[in-house]
């Protein structure tokens, strides 16, 4: 109607279904419509995976370049529409460029550069709960790409309901270029899990599946990868941390503590050990042993999300950030505990800086202004300055302890396998989903 107000909302979906219907590989009249991707997944010292979904089954092609005339075509084996395809044989610390091409049709090229071999500097941006509100989504996603990074790592909850496609397609769309050239590592949040149905987990591990140091997709919802001197473990926050992930991680951890050249342990996961904000800390993983487990195995920092504000502070001997503001809607501050430092309810990102035994973090809100810069060596304390004095989201702690029961566990993980067996279940049940309901936090809005 002329004259009447349309929302934003309505606007950005409108944007992003316009881009869509025109994400077409050029170069011939029947070139297949790219859905998702191309985008980087797995990328290492010597080999990457492209993943891309296609409109039709078709076979595709990845082809490579790079410096002294390197060339390398790896093509998918069967006709599909989703396709994960490892181009191998790569060299360390290097740049190449990748094109895809699906008959006579090819994309446009993108660069991506490899994992180093070498305990050199390197950079990350850290993100997350990007749910639910495409334009701020957006937002953030506008900032992030003009960081300087290597790769990226995702907290959780990337989209409200794990088993709803449109909502996958608004991720890929608003993330496309992102993606297409730094690999993403990511955490699996409570969103991303459907229960009894699995099909929000069968999306994830589709998308998003932890790998082997070889690359292969694990059958889990989690797993560690290293770059430079720093290994990182992506953990499932939703298990009940009673079996194969408990063992997992313990196992990891000691394998850790001897892996030579190694100067740092990082562990993501959604829902962390402290939070002021709404849903607090979670409790599973302090009354399961796994924040000592954490810190008596060298793990310097805890990064989490599931609270939708930034929050940094120090607790049972873990430094700690929560960013959860890569576009849900912000939650305030509802108890301050004494390991909060500091809390500011605002969408965010963290651009994160290694170099050696010195790790850097800047906080960074989606508009580009400063929250702070703080910094540590191993086991020391934060060190942090205010940027621009602006002070955090402030509430009156109430006596009470947070509420941490999450209803958020992994389908088929009552017995705590952690995803496991139930991950082997789910991608089985491919193609043979029926209803859905998405597994949510108490109060998880």
């Amino acid at each position: 109607m002329l004259g009447s107000v349309v929302p934003p909302s309505f606007l950005i979906r409108f944007a992003l279904a316009i881009a869509a219907s025109s994400l077409v590989i050029a170069g011939s009249a029947e070139a297949a419509s790219i859905r998702k991707g191309p985008y980087l997944q797995a990328l290492g010292q010597t080999a990457v995976t492209i993943k891309l979904e296609i409109a039709t089954p078709e076979p595709a092609t990845v082809l490579v370049t790079g410096p002294s005339g390197f060339q390398a075509s790896k093509a998918s084996e069967t006709q599909k529409r989703f396709h994960a395809i490892r181009v191998e044989g790569l060299a360390p610390a290097t740049t190449y460029a990748y094109r895809v091409k699906i008959g006579d049709a090819e994309s446009k090229p993108v660069e991506f550069t490899t994992a180093p071999a070498d305990n050199r500097p390197f950079k990350f941006v850290v993100y997350g709960d990007s749910r639910s509100d495409a334009a701020s989504h957006a937002a953030v996603i506008r900032a992030i790409e003009r960081a300087p990074a290597d790769f990226l790592v995702h907290t959780g909850d990337m989209v409200q309901d794990g088993d709803n496609e449109a909502q996958w397609q608004e991720f890929f769309q608003i993330e496309g270029d992102l993606l297409a050239s730094r690999s993403v590592f990511v955490a699996v949040g409570n969103h991303e899990l459907t229960a009894p149905d699995p099909t929000g987990q069968v999306n994830f591990l589709r998308y998003f599946a932890p790998t082997e140091a070889d690359g292969r997709e694990r059958p889990h919802l989690y797993g560690s990868f290293r770059w430079s001197n720093t290994r990182f473990f992506l953990l499932n926050a939703m298990d009940t941390w009673t079996g194969d992930e408990k063992e997992w991680l313990r196992a990891e951890l000691a394998s850790a503590l001897d892996e030579p050249g190694l100067e740092h342990r990082i562990a993501v996961l959604h829902h962390g050990p402290f939070s002021s904000g709404p849903h607090g800390g979670n409790t599973r993983l302090a009354s399961q042993g796994i924040v000592p487990m954490l810190r008596d195995n060298k793990v310097e920092l805890v990064v989490s999300g599931h609270d939708h504000a930034y929050e940094r502070g120090e607790g049972q001997g873990l430094k700690y950030v929560v960013s959860g503001g890569a576009g849900a809607p912000l939650y305030q501050q509802k108890r301050r505990g004494p390991e909060t430092q500091l809390f500011e309810s605002v969408h965010h990102f963290l651009e994160v800086a290694i170099d050696g035994p010195e790790v850097k973090i800047l906080a960074r809100r989606a508009s580009g202004t400063v929250i702070e810069p703080c910094s540590y060596r191993g086991a020391e304390r934060w060190s942090c300055t205010s940027a621009d004095k602006k002070p955090g989201a402030t509430a009156t702690p109430p006596p009470q302890q947070a509420s941490t029961t999450c209803a958020c566990a992994a389908p088929g993980s009552s017995a705590g396998d952690g995803g496991g067996v139930a991950a082997l279940v789910a991608l089985a049940a491919l193609g043979a989903l029926g209803a859905r309901r998405r597994v949510s936090s108490a109060g998880d809005t």
